[in-house]
């Protein structure tokens, strides 16, 4: 009697052994076809394809299908500097996209060391010390406070709508100044490299811009202040006043 009772014992323990075998190599399986092999990342423009997939893709367990599943659909997504959300659609058990809706960032001011970023209406969407290329600092607003969320409390609300033109202006002739500052009397100067472009009180924008751009190559290794203030089609004045002796 007792070695029966001992081979139902030896029998059981076999058995639960078995089912634990299979029940691991049935997680293991399932952990292999739902691994994530292949990320598609669309909208992204301040952030490389790679760098979404980090932050997104934050741990080991995040490259699993079933747990990104779970975790995206009853969990918040963490947040993401410059990014206003964005959403994950599974391809396939081993493939999915990534939809990034960014922030609609046109310029930055240097607020108590930070890089204090803001929308077309000046709205404060981002402080960061991060520098992103391609998005130009504005000099010559003036404010005494910010809220993140909220606009730049400036003077003149409507500077922002100049901002947009001209900074419409430069995505569309593919130029990047250092910088964009406003001076008295509504003066629009740009800073590329080390040449100070002084564009006067804004008309006839496109014209100067569009001049401008036929110019970069040849103001690289110059320094000064081109004056294009009076600058049209009709009349072509422009000239360098050199900052060298």
């Amino acid at each position: 009697m007792k070695n029966v009772g001992k081979s139902k014992k030896h029998s059981k323990i076999i058995l639960i052994a078995a089912v634990l075998a299979v029940a691991a190599v049935l997680l293991l399986s399932v952990a292999g076809v739902f691994q994530i092999r292949e990320v598609t990342v669309t909208g992204n423009e301040y952030y490389t394809r790679e760098e979404i997939v980090d932050l997104v893709l934050q741990d080991a367990r995040s490259h699993n299908a079933l747990y990104l599943y779970l975790h995206f659909t009853y969990r918040e997504h963490p947040d993401i500097p410059f990014v206003d959300t964005y959403e994950v659609k599974f391809n396939s058990p081993s493939s999915m996209t990534i939809r990034v809706y960014e922030k609609g960032v046109v310029g930055y001011v240097r607020y108590l060391g930070k890089n204090v970023y803001f929308d077309k209406d000046g709205i404060v969407v981002e402080s960061s010390g991060e520098l992103l290329e391609g998005i130009p600092m504005i000099r010559g607003l003036t404010f005494d406070q910010l809220t993140m969320y909220q606009p730049l409390n400036v003077s003149d609300p409507e500077i922002f709508g100049k901002i947009l033109d001209i900074t419409q202006l430069l995505t569309k002739y593919e130029l990047h100044p250092d910088e964009i500052r406003f001076g008295g009397d509504e003066e629009l100067y740009l800073q590329m490299k080390e040449v100070k472009v002084a564009l006067g009180k804004g008309d006839h924008l496109d014209e100067k811009v569009a001049r401008l751009k036929q110019l970069e190559a040849d103001l690289l290794d110059k320094s000064g202040t081109l004056h294009m203030e009076s600058y049209t089609d009709e009349s072509t004045h422009i000239s360098l006043e050199s900052s060298r002796s």
